[in-house]
């Protein structure tokens, strides 16, 4: 058998490992990703956002599983099959480029990463678009170390729990009172952050009722990782009862809610902030 026999034997031992290696592959991973939501292993979904997140990063696993196993199948069968015990005495044998295949891998790499760079583009487009319809609007200002919000379309409601209505548009407008943090509700797929001195925006449309949590994903100070509030997601007759009851509270207490710079007391027994409110 010539040295290109030889060669061609061993390229096709190698594509028949990496099909089947794939293929394995692809089947597992196709049977456990719908089930890592419910595992605990990524957030549940529970927005529109999410879902479309998730879409596109199921794809981009789907299309790089092939890429990957080559790579390695590849790679593992030239270890194990021309490895070579002790010191080598010679030099090894001439080694001489396939043109058809080298051309073959660059055409495919240029066509995948284009499709992926195109989806991308449009999916960022989309995502990012402003949502229309009845749009709950919601002030996020960020401190240390917790989160205030304020429903202007309500008489400024304000608080630290976050309340939406399932199914509503909602764009959050976020400020910073101190220094950098970042607004990131994993289950709403939304993550913006707070920048002292500028206004940024994310929207979202809560799918699912349910109980979730804010955090701060930009380290902020010492007390970063505690920078967490609740997020209550309820039907619309829910949210608006909610509403008229913070309303009433409000007009009772003759003050609205609001926060001082600077001042975020801590509890001293578990080291866990809490708002420091006036009024």
């Amino acid at each position: 058998m010539n040295d290109a026999q030889t060669r061609r034997g061993h390229i096709r031992r190698a594509f028949i490992i990496w099909v089947a290696a794939t293929a394995v592959t692809l089947i597992v991973f196709l049977l456990l990703a719908p089930q890592l939501s419910s595992w605990g292993v990524l957030p549940p979904i529970a927005s529109d956002r999410t879902s479309e997140i998730d879409n596109v990063l199921f794809l981009f696993t789907l299309l790089s599983i092939p890429v990957f196993m080559l790579v390695v199948i590849f790679a593992g069968y030239g270890v194990f099959t021309f490895n070579s015990r002790g010191r080598p005495t010679q030099d090894g044998p001439v080694m001489r480029g396939d043109r058809r295949l080298q051309m073959t891998w660059v055409v495919v790499s240029v066509v995948l990463v284009s499709f992926l760079f195109g989806y991308g583009l449009y999916f960022l487009d989309q995502v990012d678009a402003a949502p229309t319809g009845n749009v709950l609007n919601v002030n996020v200002t960020g401190e240390q170390w917790l989160w205030n919000y304020s429903y202007p379309q309500y008489n400024d409601v304000s608080g630290t729990t976050l309340e939406l209505p399932v199914g509503r548009p909602v764009i959050f407008t976020i400020h910073s009172i101190d220094v950098q943090h970042s607004f990131w509700v994993p289950s709403l797929g939304i993550k913006q952050d707070a920048v002292p001195g500028e206004t940024t925006h994310i929207s979202a449309t809560p799918s699912v009722i349910g109980d979730y949590v804010v955090r701060c994903a930009e380290l902020c100070g010492i007390y970063h990782a505690y920078m967490e509030t609740p997020v209550h997601v309820v039907s619309a007759a829910d949210f608006d009862a909610w509403i008229a009851q913070q309303q009433a509270e409000q007009q009772q207490s003759g003050a609205r809610f609001h926060t001082t710079p600077g001042i975020a007391l801590v509890r001293i027994a578990d080291k866990r902030p809490f708002g420091a409110y006036e009024g």
